[in-house]
């Protein structure tokens, strides 16, 4: 399946709308008068036999006017026979009474037959026709169709990409009161892709959304206010827009509303109650959840304690490349906590957390190099991936990478070095560290100048203002 369609799922909820468009029968032709007369007269009780399931009926009544051709009746008739009511479903005749309705203009069926195309239903799959389709459906103010064309631009599926355009699509969209482009429009106001963050307008259009019953929606209202952005802190609101979304199973919603009974946050804690909505958000797949999950079970917070639940609970995160997890499963190879000690599949898991860029996980793959666990001793390999967890502000990596570079192991013997990385580790929290870089780091000032000693601190303060800075 292309990238393109993977993306675009959530739009199916949208469906096809059954608000009938407005008839004209402007036609020079007299029979073509009296069809199209004799048509409005019937297509309310073909429309009012849709509304009552009596799809047999409606399938008689829109395939006659159909075959007469009556746009709104052809356009019908392949809602029909896509969905199956009154007929066998069959996607080639709904594609091929789509085509009849969108040659005569029919901006509904242009959006449907659009959809076809995107997802290749009933015709051949033609991303460049579909965005024709939904070009000239948008033209006549086709709301789905605006949030189709919004949607490609943001994402340039078919299009050069252009959030700007992206933009202006979603906001025509969402001034006809759209959901998917409402909650859309927010985020892009939320993050600031066009412009600066503007949270004001994020948080208006999260609201209208919310209004239409848009889950992410919800919870994006909950997260404005659990951090006070673009409306006062209120930790009780967020509490009640993450129930709301929760209770439309939106997993991340399940999972922040679990984290607020566990911690107490805008409700009364509440263990019992922070375990439902955890364990749900866990069933659905969320890594995050599943993680957490492990760490209740691995510990018998408001669960059983049961180290092999645990690992699974870890293993299904990990498997989603959630690098807490992947560190986790680390952990319990190599303590062997409900199962055998096994150091090379605790560095296989570290290291893999590595990777996608966890500082513990990088600096115990430099301490498994270093040490030859699980893996051949590497001291360069060591060194490389202590500088990757120092350079993030993990002190215990600074520690050991000051006394590498003291001693040249795997490295270069750098006195400078030693003493940018052992002066970070002496602001650690941990006094054991900090003693110990202390020691080091004045041993080595011993035998250097002021300059070097003001040079090192001056690096020193660089790398600490940049790992501080993003957060670490």
């Amino acid at each position: 399946m292309k990238k393109w369609m993977k993306c675009v799922g959530v739009i199916t909820t949208l469906g096809l709308t059954l608000s009938l468009p407005v008839l004209s029968f402007s036609d020079d032709n007299p029979l073509n008068y009296f069809q199209a007369k004799a048509a409005a007269q019937k297509l309310p009780e073909a429309y009012m036999a849709v509304q009552n399931k009596e799809y047999d009926k409606a399938f008689e009544i829109y395939k006659r006017y159909a075959e007469g051709g009556v746009p709104v009746s052809q356009y019908m008739l392949a809602y029909l026979y896509q969905n199956g009511f009154g007929t066998p479903k069959e996607n080639d005749l709904a594609a091929a009474w789509y085509t009849k309705a969108s040659d005569a203009g029919l901006p509904a069926a242009q959006f449907a037959l659009g959809m076809m195309r995107y997802y290749g239903i009933g015709v051949s799959q033609d991303l460049t026709a579909a965005v024709t389709l939904f070009t000239q459906a948008a033209a006549k103010n086709n709301p789905l169709a605006e949030y189709m064309l919004g949607y490609l631009y943001a994402h340039g599926f078919g299009v050069i990409q252009n959030l700007t355009t992206a933009m202006n699509w979603y906001t025509k969209a969402a001034t006809q009161g759209v959901p998917q482009a409402q909650y859309n429009l927010g985020l892009m106001y939320y993050l600031g892709q066009v412009g600066n963050r503007e949270y004001g307008k994020a948080f208006n259009w999260f609201n209208l959304a919310s209004q239409r019953g848009s889950a992410k929606s919800k919870y994006m209202l909950g997260l404005m206010y659990s951090l006070g952005q673009g409306v006062g802190l209120d930790k009780t609101a967020a509490f009640n827009w993450y129930k709301q979304a929760a209770d439309q199973k939106l997993s991340y919603a399940q999972y922040n509303l679990g984290i607020a009974y566990y911690n107490g946050q805008g409700t009364k804690a509440n263990l019992a109650l922070a375990i439902i909505p955890l364990m749900e958000a866990a069933n659905q797949g969320l890594p995050r959840a599943q993680y957490f999950m492990g760490y209740l079970t691995s510990n018998g917070i408001g669960v059983a304690k049961n180290p092999q639940k645990a690992l699974e609970w870890y293993m299904k995160a990990a498997e989603q490349s959630f690098s807490e997890a992947q560190f986790a499963v680390g952990f319990v190879f190599q303590n062997g906590i409900g199962v055998p000690k096994d150091d090379s599949q605790a560095f296989k898991w570290y290291y893999t957390a590595a990777k996608e860029g966890l500082a513990n996980a990088q600096y115990m793959v430099g301490l498994f190099y270093q040490k030859g666990m699980g893996t051949p001793s590497n001291n360069q390999l060591a060194a490389y991936w202590y500088t990757k967890a120092a350079e993030q502000g993990m002190d215990n990596a600074q520690l050991l990478l000051g006394v590498m570079y003291t001693q040249g192991e795997g490295i270069p013997k750098d006195f400078k070095l030693a003493y940018v990385w052992l002066n970070l580790a002496s602001t650690s929290s941990n006094a054991e560290v900090r003693d110990a870089a202390l020691k080091l780091r004045d041993g080595l000032a011993k035998g250097m100048s002021e300059g070097e000693i003001n040079a090192a601190r001056q690096q020193s303060q660089d790398y600490y203002n940049r790992y501080t800075s993003e957060g670490r």
